[in-house]
């Protein structure tokens, strides 16, 4: 009986939701231990490793995010990286899975939240303050349906994380305490939504559907190269994953981001080398081949260009800061 008893569990059990730390214990959400997804509240996770590996998931709506270093999604066929400077956004019913590997150990959080708290903030969110003081309770805002890409992060959301991070490694187990970080979280990234949506509607294209198709297809093509800057890829790859044309798509990048898909891979290999050489031990021109730079002089000129210093003497500053 004990080892059948055993067995379940160990049916029922997830090693990656396990090993998380959670804002509020007792209440996580998994898809592969056969949770509920009403029957679970909204909650944060935080997690401290250099090696990962989820297994496969099905979402709620979450909010990802990185303190440091580079954590790898997958969804569907694509291939995603939250870092430092970006975030994702994962919609309710989602498939993912995630992997970390890396010298040194990345800091995770991960905002999962119960359904109707995210339909009781959208409302709040898009009512306007007469609708709200007429119908203070009501929950009946229109859904969002968030681009599922990464999205720039900025000071204020990369606080939020802190915040979370710290709430939640101090062990506060207080619902009010993160379900006020909760919304602050949910009403920074329906403002940058919001300015998603005003990016789109600069594209050229009469309806507004249309425009709204072309961002998240230049969407996918950026995360493409964010997750793929150490390969050699090239135009054709890059605008088959947006599922334009070489041309369309070239236009269209230049257009929304004002830089080349080029200049902007560029400056994604330029960050990670800047990662890997304050946090690994791989002398510089094993850095330079790893973040995928063919020319090591071509590497040291580009990174002394962009930051100021060589990568050797960068290095150098981050080891006497230490």
């Amino acid at each position: 009986m004990q080892k059948l008893l055993f067995l379940i569990l160990m049916h029922f059990s997830c090693p990656y939701c396990d090993h998380l730390k959670k804002a509020i214990k007792g209440h996580n959400y998994c898809s592969q231990a056969g949770d509920i997804l009403e029957g679970v509240r909204s909650n944060a996770y935080y997690l401290e490793t250099n090696q990962m590996f989820s297994g496969q998931h099905i979402s709620r709506l979450s909010i990802r995010g990185v303190i440091n270093g580079y954590q790898y999604y997958r969804m569907g066929q694509r291939r995603l990286v939250v870092k430092q400077d970006n975030y994702l956004i994962v919609n309710e019913g989602q498939s993912w899975w995630s992997e970390i590997e890396s010298e040194r150990p990345v800091e995770m959080v991960v905002v999962a939240f119960h359904p109707k708290f995210t339909e009781k903030a959208n409302y709040a969110l898009s009512t306007s303050p007469q609708q709200l003081l007429a119908n203070p309770f009501s929950s009946r805002g229109e859904p969002i349906e968030y681009f599922e890409n990464t999205y720039a992060s900025n000071q204020r959301i990369q606080q939020l994380f802190l915040g979370l991070k710290s709430g939640i490694l101090s062990e506060i187990n207080d619902e009010l305490f993160f379900e006020q970080l909760y919304f602050d979280l949910l009403a920074s990234i329906f403002e940058e939504h919001q300015h998603a949506l005003k990016q789109a509607s600069l594209l050229p294209a009469k309806k507004v559907v249309i425009r709204q198709e072309l961002f998240k297809r230049l969407g996918v093509a950026k995360d493409f190269m964010d997750a793929n800057f150490d390969q050699k890829i090239t135009l054709q790859q890059i605008s088959r994953e947006a599922a334009l044309s070489p041309y369309h798509f070239l236009r269209l990048f230049k257009s929304l981001h004002r830089t080349t898909p080029f200049q902007y891979l560029t400056s994604e290999r330029l960050k990670a080398a800047q990662y890997l050489l304050a946090n690994s031990s791989q002398s510089v021109l094993e850095i330079s081949e790893s973040v995928g730079f063919e020319n090591n002089s071509a590497f040291g000129r580009s990174f002394k260009r962009h930051f100021g210093v060589s990568p050797a003497r960068y290095r150098i500053l981050q080891t006497e800061k230490r």
